[in-house]
């Protein structure tokens, strides 16, 4: 195996299994609220979900456009630079953490019913509240586990950043069962494991700092305004990318309630933790490339990066057909893993072949942008993360089964996810790299 394969290997499958993990928290929610609370609450579990993943992609902005600025300094040999931008980023989510967990308290009734739950059943409306105000008591963890993951994996040691999100994963589970079972806490025990859960994981991750293991430090410095404005230019794409989670969601949400009710919300609840592990393995793939990236850029490496680049495009490829094929031939095992409810059953294996056929060009979509990202192409970069994201995602959730019948909401997402991709094709062609 070359020293370049090695690299590939050893960035990409600590990224990929971390991000897995990270989503896992609230899959293993579904599941143990859907077999131990039932669909209703399953559903209930989905109306908090565009508040919660609106937030953390925001939140990504700072950590994924500190660790491009991170690499490229390191990358020219300026380890005080990197570290200033490290520490100006985890300050950054520490802030935006805070006011999370103090809007997302205050507000938590609101905040579903904008997202929909008004036009449910008031138990479910209930229910949403109920886990939207634990879960978000819990924001400074789950915020910076995520952020501390990202630099302990560019900073040398993407194995403890696996083991960290692992941690976290098994005492999800441990307190999952625990609270949802012998103490039926319901869905406010799931939200609580779930924060607890994060807390473990950022335990571990500080490990990485407290032993001086790489070249960054927590410590005191100075606050650069234009340091701020580079991070949140850097990362700006990479928010963008992960609001198409909040942003599909919302709107799924919004129909299926006026659609179908309660049943449709709880069926895409189910699909939408299918996308969460999905987009998690696919996303790590992209950003364990990015610190690969960033220093070819850095050392201005251009085969490099270019290779580097095609075994993104290919193993994303081989991942999305891979796990496609999973959910076509084993839909209905799939679903029944978070509930057996004939009716739930019926509606969801109708719309998972459908529904998970765009993760094949949204693995493309999830390299260009995270490669042009990385690139200094942040122009190009917002483009196609905006395109697939929020606009072109949207109106095809809202005017397809208007179109075309109820049941072609589910292709929605293929169809935005195409037109992203030839978009993101042509500007890769058309934009040359300038080195700055």
């Amino acid at each position: 195996m070359s020293t370049r394969t090695k690299s590939l290997c050893s960035y990409i499958f600590p990224a990929m299994g971390g991000l897995f993990v990270t989503y896992l928290y609230n899959v293993v929610d579904g599941i143990f609220v859907g077999q131990g609370a039932g669909s209703a609450a399953l559903g209930a579990v989905n109306i908090g979900v565009p508040f919660i993943t609106f937030v953390v992609a925001v939140a990504a902005m700072f950590p994924m456009g500190g660790a491009t600025v991170v690499a490229i300094r390191i990358g020219r040999g300026d380890k005080e630079g990197a570290n200033h931008a490290f520490m100006t980023a985890f300050t950054l989510t520490a802030l935006l953490s805070v006011v999370l967990m103090i809007i997302g308290m205050i507000f938590s009734q609101q905040i579903v019913d904008i997202s929909g739950a008004y036009k449910l059943s008031d138990t479910m409306r209930k229910m949403s509240a109920d886990y939207l105000f634990y879960y978000t008591a819990f924001s400074i963890p789950m915020l910076m586990s995520t952020c501390l993951s990202v630099f302990v994996r560019n900073d040398g040691s993407p194995a403890l950043s696996f083991i960290g999100m692992c941690v976290g994963a098994i005492a999800n589970i441990f307190l999952d069962w625990l609270f949802i079972f012998p103490l039926n806490m319901g869905i406010i025990g799931a939200a609580v494991a779930s924060g607890l859960g994060q807390v473990f994981s950022v335990i571990v991750l500080l490990l990485h700092f407290v032993k001086k293991k790489g070249q960054l430090r927590i410590k005191a410095f100075k606050i650069d305004i234009s340091l701020i404005k580079k991070i949140c230019k850097r990362g700006v794409p990479e928010a963008i990318s992960q609001l198409t989670t909040p942003v599909t969601a919302l709107c799924y949400n919004l129909m299926l309630a006026s659609l179908i009710g309660d049943i449709g919300v709880s069926t895409f609840s189910v699909l939408s933790f299918i996308y969460s592990l999905a987009n998690a393995v696919l996303s790590g793939v992209a950003q364990g490339l990015q610190p690969l990236w960033g220093n070819c850029y850095g050392k201005r490496d251009t085969n490099e990066m270019n290779w580097f680049f095609r075994c993104g495009i290919i193993v994303n490829l081989i991942l999305s057909i891979f796990i496609y094929g999973i959910l076509f031939f084993f839909d209905e095992s799939v679903i029944c893993i978070f509930n057996k409810d004939s009716n739930l059953v019926q509606t969801a294996t109708i719309a998972l072949p459908m529904f998970s056929l765009s993760f094949i060009p949204m693995a493309l979509n999830l390299i260009y942008t995270d490669f042009m990202f990385s690139t200094k192409r942040t122009t190009q970069a917002n483009v196609i993360a905006i395109s697939r994201g929020i606009v072109i995602k949207s109106i095809s959730i809202f005017c397809m089964p208007i179109l075309f019948g109820n049941n072609a909401i589910w292709i929605a997402p293929l169809f935005a996810e195409l037109i992203t991709l030839i978009l993101a094709v042509g500007l890769n062609k058309t934009t040359k790299l300038i080195y700055k």
